[in-house]
């Protein structure tokens, strides 16, 4: 085909294709639709979206779906210590506010945080569908709305989920009016043939909600645990955006959730086949952040066996040592106090029964903890007495010691056996001075970590702390001091200077060590105001009064303490040179 030939088609089909779009029929012009206001169509929007909703979670329901259609009933239950709110869409507890405890405002808060409730079942079918029971609705076998209860009056609040071919989910709750924990009873009837696994899971969902000043404060002592085999497992989520899991396989007895002052547990009466823990952080803002848990017992649900029951408890309520020893199942242990094998006993057998029992007659925390630092100093004034006593014989040894070390400073081993014997004669002890404050360290990381778990302090005011449990804040700070932070506390500024005062009338070793003394005697407290300037004000109200209570102790000591008590310095003098022995010719 020439070149002329080509052109002439291509002019033919463009020609082609106008013709036949300038004879095509014009299309008709739509009809105009009815005008709809903002409002009704954001009415319409809401509920077309809605009714979607429901219709794809009816369908991930599988064999479930007829129950994801209903009406949610809600009952309160009102005790001596809390009111708490029951669904039956669910059959779940919807909200949990103490009437004893408050949040920073001084105002009442709800613990719970899952908007769908705190507490489900959990299985999957064998058709792979995910099954909670949150999303189910319930008949309440409860006659009313509220239920009051008082003392050792209890009552049961029972729900029940029907399903096809006899096939139901039972979930009874039972109240007590003076207690925090209640129980929780559980009936599976036909459902082993249609659960995967044999297993279904008892579930808390959800952290527990913050009430304290500092989020971050709360949400790095919030965690979630587990108690297998009468040892402890701890989840933290302590990295933001950060998911972790455990599925731990072998009895467990109970599975928790805490905050800084409070505690969801759920406790089994016949141990559980395993545990399940989760958690994540949402962010490190100091006001932000939240640390999300999920926890469950997992459960056997045999195939074969047609009715499956299950007795639970919850202690819902705060980190009260006592409170939770008293529950008989170790959950006492939930509360941080520490290395277990040498903080927690001085917590446990020391603070906590002491802090009791003086509370049965002292109402006043603030002096609660002045006696006990009385009380301690009492206990340990034989060890700082006679650490005064040696560091002051020591200083009258010092001519001894410094000839000593000039005759035998190229011989190191001679040098030591000589002091030896120095210490020996005197009855000294050289490391003595470090005795009383090695065993005050244990006693002082336990009150620490007391003062700053246990819920006995909190909000407990003494002078101008407000809350001993938190820094005694007397100026808030628009900005932030590193090390140091954005308020100044009181406590700590007293602590310091008592420190400071305390090493200035304290009998030195030596020359050396009291030009080295000049430096600590800054340094130290200047320390110990940055530490403690963050910490509870208990805390600095303790060491504070500690140290106070060893200035009269020391001025006491160093009043007592005898002018001298051993020998004066032998002179040392050279060695005479050896005589040559003359030769015999």
């Amino acid at each position: 085909m020439d070149r002329n030939a080509l052109i002439g088609l291509l002019l033919i089909g463009l020609i082609f294709i106008v013709w036949m779009q300038l004879l095509a029929p014009s299309k008709p012009k739509p009809k105009p639709k009815p005008k709809l206001d903002d409002t009704t169509t954001a009415v319409v929007d809401a509920d077309s979206l809605k009714r979607a909703q429901e219709l794809e979670k009816a369908r991930a329901l599988g064999a479930f779906s007829a129950a994801a259609q209903g009406e949610e009933k809600l009952i309160t239950v009102e005790t001596d210590l809390f009111t708490a709110v029951l669904s039956s869409k669910g059959a779940t507890l919807k909200s949990f506010v103490q009437k004893k405890y408050l949040n920073e405002e001084r105002k009442p808060f709800d613990l719970v945080t899952a908007s769908n409730g705190a507490i489900a079942l959990f299985f999957q079918t064998r058709d792979g569908k995910n099954i909670t029971t949150t999303d189910l609705y319930f008949a309440p076998k409860f006659n009313g709305d509220k239920l009051t209860l008082s003392g050792k009056q209890s009552e049961k609040v029972p729900f029940e989920l029907a399903l096809p071919d006899g096939k139901k989910i039972e979930i009874v709750y039972r109240f007590v009016g003076d207690s925090y924990r209640f129980d929780l009873q559980t009936n599976l009837v036909g459902l082993g043939e249609i659960v995967n696994n044999a297993e279904y899971q008892v579930v808390w969902n959800g952290g527990l909600a913050h009430s304290e000043r500092s989020r971050l404060d709360e949400a790095m002592r919030s965690y979630a645990h587990a108690m297998q085999a009468d040892e402890l497992l701890k989840l933290d989520a302590d990295k933001a955006g950060e998911t972790k899991k455990s599925n731990p396989d072998g009895k467990t007895k109970w599975v928790s959730v805490q905050s800084k002052y409070f505690i969801a547990a759920i406790i089994a009466e016949n141990e559980s086949k395993g545990a399940y823990l989760e958690g994540y952080r949402n962010s490190d803002d100091e006001k932000l952040a939240f640390e999300n848990y999920v926890v469950a017992l997992r459960e056997d649900l045999p195939f074969k066996q047609r009715e499956v029951k299950g007795n639970f408890s919850l202690y819902v309520g705060p980190l009260d040592y006592d409170l939770l020893k008293d529950n008989g199942v170790g959950l006492e242990r939930a509360l941080d106090f520490g290395w277990e094998w040498l903080t927690r006993p001085f917590a446990e057998w020391l603070i906590v029964p002491v802090f009791n029992f003086l509370n049965q007659y002292i109402t006043n925390y603030g002096i609660i903890i002045i006696i006990f630092a009385f009380l301690i100093k009492l206990v340990t004034y034989p060890l700082t007495a006679a650490s005064t006593n040696s560091m002051k014989k020591l200083s009258m040894l010092q001519p001894q010691i410094q000839a000593v070390q000039e005759k035998y400073k190229n011989d190191p081993a001679k040098l030591q056996d000589e002091l030896a014997k120095i210490y020996k004669e005197a009855g000294v002890n050289p490391l003595s001075g470090c005795l009383p404050i090695l065993l005050q360290m244990p006693l002082l990381i336990a009150m620490y970590n007391v003062f700053s778990a246990s819920i006995q302090l909190r909000q407990e005011s003494f002078l101008w702390a407000d809350d001993l449990s938190a820094p005694d804040a007397v100026v808030r700070l628009p900005f932030s001091i590193p090390l140091y932070g954005d308020h100044i506390a009181l406590y700590p500024i007293l602590m310091a200077i008592s420190i400071y005062v305390q090493q200035k009338i304290t009998p030195q070793q030596s020359t050396a060590a009291a030009e080295q003394m000049k430096v600590m005697n800054v340094i130290f407290p200047i320390m110990m105001l940055l530490l403690f300037n963050n910490l509870p004000a208990g805390l600095g109200l303790y060491y504070f009064m500690f140290n106070v209570f060893g200035l009269i102790q020391q001025i006491y000591a160093n009043s007592t303490l005898p002018k001298a008590q051993t020998k004066p310095a032998p002179a040392v003098s050279a060695p005479a040179p050896k005589k040559k022995k003359e030769k015999v010719a």
